[in-house]
C-alpha cells in the first residue's frame, strides 16, 4: 500500500473512530474557511489516533490556509500542547507525514516527502516540523501534518492547542481527551 492511500486510509479510520477526539478550533485572525466549493467550511482540528488518557500515538493537524498567509510558500507547522500534560515525543523525518488537501476531500493532493522536511523539533510539549518546498499556498488549502509521537494527559478533559502554519497563521484547537 503507497504512503499516500495509506495515510489516507488511516485518516479515515481515526475520523471514524474518534467521536469526539475530532476538535474544532478557535481562529485568530484567518478565516478557516474551505476550497471544496460545495459550501462547508474546513476549521481547524486535530485528530488524535486514541483519545483515552495516557494513550500515545499519532494526532494529524488539518489546518486550513488562510488569506493572510496565501501566496506564501509552505515552510512550517508548529503546535504547542499545555505543558506537563502532553507529552511530545522526537520523531524522525521519516515517520512525519505533511501534505495538502487542495479540494476539501480530506485526501493528500500533494504529498512531500522526508526529503522536503529541513527539521522536526521539538521539547516536552511542542513540535515545530519545517520544510523546505515549493508549494504555493491558496486560500481554502488544508495542509495535513501525522506527528506520530505524542502521548495523552493522564486525565480526561478537554485540553487547548495552539497550531501555527507558517510561523504567521496561528489558531487556537480545543483537544478532548475521553
Amino acid at each position: 500500500m503507497q504512503r499516500r492511500d495509506f495515510l489516507a486510509a488511516a485518516s479515515i479510520g481515526i475520523a471514524a473512530t474518534a467521536g469526539c477526539a475530532s476538535i474544532t478550533g478557535t481562529d485568530n485572525g484567518s478565516d478557516g474557511e474551505s476550497g471544496s466549493g460545495d459550501g462547508s467550511e474546513e476549521v481547524e482540528r486535530i485528530e488524535l489516533e486514541d483519545d483515552a488518557p495516557e494513550a500515545a500515538g499519532a494526532q494529524t493537524l488539518r489546518v486550513p490556509v488562510a488569506e493572510s498567509i496565501a501566496g506564501q510558500t509552505l515552510s512550517a507547522v508548529a503546535a504547542t500542547y499545555p505543558r506537563e500534560r502532553f507529552v511530545v515525543d522526537s520523531a524522525s523525518h521519516d515517520a512525519i507525514t505533511v501534505g495538502v488537501d487542495q479540494d476539501g476531500d480530506e485526501t493528500l493532493d500533494e504529498e512531500f516527502g522526508s526529503d522536503a522536511i529541513s527539521g522536526a523539533n521539538n521539547n516536552a510539549y511542542s513540535f515545530t516540523v519545517t520544510m523546505d518546498t515549493a508549494y504555493e499556498l491558496r486560500e481554502g488549502d488544508v495542509v495535513i501534518l501525522d506527528y506520530p509521537t505524542i502521548s495523552n494527559p493522564q486525565e480526561a478533559g478537554e485540553y487547548d492547542a495552539t497550531v501555527v502554519l507558517n510561523d504567521q497563521q496561528e489558531t487556537t484547537v480545543s483537544v478532548a481527551i475521553e
